[in-house]
């Protein structure tokens, strides 16, 4: 384990404290079993995010016509691009 420093408001503080002595620990201990849980949660999140990635290329891929190669799909990819900047170009000069 190693020491580190935060800064916390007063209110943070005392409500740490308040924790640590209803839960008989230490506020290092109350701080700890914190951040273990939000990198619990941002963990489970980024599961999450993975798998809803994975689905939306798998629905793409599925529409996407068997005998078209990956430099047409770039090409194809690269013209709407370029539509899309010509038509904000356009836009701003109305």
């Amino acid at each position: 384990m190693r020491r580190t420093n935060i800064y916390l408001d007063e209110n943070q503080l005392q409500a740490l404290k308040r924790l640590a002595v209803t839960e008989d620990q230490s506020v290092a201990a109350v701080v700890r079993d914190a951040v273990d849980t939000y990198l619990k949660d941002r963990a489970s999140d980024d599961v999450a995010w993975s798998k809803e990635l994975k689905q939306l290329l798998e629905r793409v891929q599925s529409r996407i016509p068997p005998d078209i190669t990956p430099d047409e799909i770039e090409a194809d990819i690269t013209s709407a691009r370029e539509e899309v900047r010509q038509a904000r170009r356009a836009a701003r000069r109305r």
